[in-house]
């Protein structure tokens, strides 16, 4: 279901229609800024020889999206839109990649090639990568200067296993949100308040914490908030909860509960999307996130609806504790 459509209970939906995947994006601005100004008489929109080039349901779904106004603009900003989103996806932004990506992409390169990428790594960077891979500052040091453009390639084809994209769209979903405007302690705090909110849904309330006067006022606003009539939901809350505190320490257990909810809303995003926000978060986490992602779509709107809801309890009541630094992103 799309947003503002309605359910069998009458109640809006909130769920995020699924988008476009980056291909499609840029294949319609591409036809955006063919179409060009409208002459009188042509119909709005690229011809039916466009569609026609494509298998029908991948036709019949750009079709639909286009005519929701998707992309929306003129030609020339269509052309923009384009030229930016290649200058982002071509060139990885390394400032925005975890250190531990960096460490993972250069384990397998020669030694060579790991000192020099590291000598010219920013600072903060620069430290993880040398105690990642086990080298010193005497290791960057060359004994002579090396050919510099034999330098230049290294710096450029080094990045082959990251993934490049824009840093800010006005479309991303609030899980990406999560991901690549927060800080992984930021997105900790939240994975662990949806989380406490699962448990709300489960009606179970967690076994540890509750003595705390702050954890305690979090979790009444999250059970007023999230109380659900729904069996059917309240069942799949409560395996979520079996399921994700098994085999966890019990102070990290309610954030690996709501790792659940985030890895299922980012399952519904766009793939290459997702692919480059991942790498904001350590390796590690971002690997047991993508473990977590059920498979593609189709899946069951009702059941997105209800993360969805979970994470924007969580948002809001850590929004108004002061503990993220971003209001909630997404559709009120």
């Amino acid at each position: 279901m799309r947003p503002g459509h309605r359910d069998h209970s009458g109640e809006s939906d909130p769920t995020p229609a699924r988008p476009l995947s980056e291909a499609d994006r840029i294949l319609l601005l591409a036809a955006r800024g063919w179409t060009g100004p409208r002459r009188a008489g042509q119909p709005e929109g690229p011809t039916a020889r466009l569609w026609d080039r494509l298998g029908p349901s991948r036709a019949r779904g750009l079709r639909d999206a286009w005519q929701r106004g998707a992309p929306a603009g003129d030609p020339g900003g269509a052309w923009e839109e384009i030229r930016r989103a290649h200058a982002a996806s071509a060139r990885v932004d390394a400032g925005r990649v975890h250190p531990s990506w960096w460490i993972r992409a250069l384990r397998e390169e020669s030694p060579a090639v790991q000192r020099v990428v590291a000598a010219s790594a920013p600072e903060p960077v620069r430290h993880a990568v040398q105690a990642g891979l086990l080298l010193d500052n005497a290791d960057l040091s060359a004994d002579r200067p090396g050919d510099g453009e034999v330098r230049a390639w290294v710096l450029s084809l080094w990045t082959e296993r990251l993934v490049g994209g824009e840093p800010e769209r006005a479309d991303d979903p609030p899980a990406i949100v999560a991901l690549t405007r927060l800080s992984p302690r930021a997105g900790y705090r939240l994975c662990a308040a949806a989380g406490l909110g699962k448990h709300a849904v489960a009606a179970q309330p967690p076994q540890t914490g509750l003595h705390r006067p702050g954890l305690r006022a979090r979790w009444e606003w999250l059970e007023a908030r999230l109380a659900t009539p729904d069996p059917l939901l309240r069942e799949q809350a409560r395996r979520d909860v079996q399921a994700g505190s098994a085999n966890v320490p019990s102070r990290h257990a309610a954030a690996r509960i709501g790792l659940l909810t985030l890895a299922r809303l980012l399952a519904d995003c766009e793939p290459f999307r997702v692919r480059w926000a991942l790498q904001h978060w350590p390796y590690p986490l971002a690997k047991l996130t993508r473990s977590l992602m059920p498979p593609a779509w189709p899946r069951p709107a009702h059941g997105l609806r209800e993360e969805f809801r979970v994470l924007r309890a969580a948002w809001d009541r850590l929004g108004r504790e002061g503990r993220l630094p971003i209001a909630w992103p997404g559709p009120n």
